[in-house]
């Protein structure tokens, strides 16, 4: 295989890793956190508005009208149903668990509960200071229906308007006064309702807007993030190719090097290696190590080597150095084993030991780096070679 071959293989895994990469961080970003907290404060804002309306004005209207009342278990009913209807509207809205469905059945039962309540009030008394639940069936209209469509809670507005309507003209109230009275009440309170409707619906979409433009601002910074990436490891492997690749193939191509000679050929068989664990180091696996260790003694088996590879223990995740150090030793074994590798992984809460014992030349050695340390025993009379390297996963004490 040639070293362009190698580069696109490599770069085409780097690319696959870093659009993932780049995919999932856009995806967590356009969840729409910002809109979704931005939500929940206002939904509790409401809930709130609604609670202190209901538990605190309300109440007090009941109890300071409690002797006109015509019967006062009614007006009490009425209150204790509403009472359920807002703890219970209150609980799934919090819960996002506020249905379409839902809402318009609790909508529609906090309007029949007010002509309920409307029923106890004295002649006349439909926009009295006895009248205490035309404003709260409006305020419950805003906790309910603040997320649907705003024609369902205009609807719900006008219905629940007509019910008062429809009980001053039926005791023979509704004069000019009263009707002025009305059209005032309803100037006021419907129109405080639906402005701020209006208003959460704006800050809804502003809130929205800036959940996108941050999602647009954090795909930009992935891109570019994951554009620098394959940049450092396109530049990685070039060097790595010009300067251990590239003099081979030169040599072998300008007759400076003999193929037939054992020196040059345990050279292309560690290059060769060293390129096959290359391609394979960012592809997407369970455990990257013994995939590369694999690609590794694939590249032995192809020489008629027998290889065996044994695991055992749970492999943390390894950086890439540290999986390319592991690997190296490794690496220089097998491409010198004439018949047989049996390669062991151990991993203990204290290190990962990669090992591997083959008929090799005595003088494969490897240099540790960093952290690692290696071990390395030659066996003459078995004519055997056995090399280990340990990465620690815990500082020594």
């Amino acid at each position: 295989m040639t070293a362009d071959a190698a580069e696109n293989s490599t770069e085409n895994s780097t690319e696959n890793s870093t659009e993932n990469s780049t995919e999932d961080v856009t995806e967590d970003v356009a969840e729409g956190v910002v809109a979704t907290r931005f939500g929940k404060v206002v939904d509790l804002g409401l809930v709130a508005i609604v609670g202190v309306w209901h538990l605190g004005l309300d109440s007090m209207r009941v109890l300071k009208s409690w002797p006109v009342y015509e019967p006062p278990a009614v007006a009490a009913g009425a209150w204790l149903a509403l009472t359920l209807i807002q703890t219970v509207g209150s609980v799934l809205l919090l819960r996002s668990a506020l249905g379409a469905r839902t809402a318009r059945i609790l909508a529609g039962a906090a309007l029949v509960t007010g002509v309920v309540a409307a029923t106890a009030y004295p002649p006349g008394g439909a926009i009295s200071d006895a009248s205490w639940a035309w404003n709260t069936v409006g305020w419950f209209g805003m906790l309910l229906l603040m997320r649907r469509p705003l024609w369902e809670l205009i609807t719900l507005l006008g219905a629940n308007t007509a019910v008062t309507v429809g009980f001053l003209a039926a005791d023979g109230a509704l004069d000019h006064v009263t009707l002025s009275r009305l059209l005032a009440s309803v100037y006021v309170t419907a129109g405080i309702q639906l402005t701020f409707a209006y208003l959460v619906r704006q800050l809804d979409d502003g809130a929205r807007e800036a959940t996108e433009i941050a999602a647009a601002q954090a795909e930009h910074l992935a891109r570019a993030t994951a554009d620098e990436t394959v940049h450092t490891e396109r530049r990685r492997r070039y060097a790595y190719l010009r300067i251990r690749v590239e003099p081979l193939l030169r040599g072998l191509a300008e007759s400076r090097l003999d193929p037939s000679d054992t020196v040059v050929r345990r050279r292309a068989a560690v290059e060769a290696a060293r390129l096959r664990r290359l391609f394979v180091e960012t592809d997407d696996t369970p455990h990257p190590l013994l995939h590369e260790l694999r690609a590794c003694a694939d590249v032995a088996e192809r020489r008629g080597v027998r290889v065996t590879l044994l695991s055992y223990g749970e492999l943390p995740d390894l950086p890439p150095a540290v999986r390319r150090e592991l690997a190296e030793g490794t690496l220089l074994v097998l491409a010198t084993a004439v018949t047989r590798a049996r390669l062991t992984v151990v991993t203990t809460p204290e290190e990962v030991a990669v090992s591997v014992v083959a008929d090799a030349a005595a003088g494969t050695r490897g240099e540790p780096t960093g952290l690692l340390t290696t071990s390395s025993t030659y066996d003459q009379e078995e004519e055997q070679l056995w090399w280990e390297t340990r990465w620690p996963l815990s500082p020594a004490p």
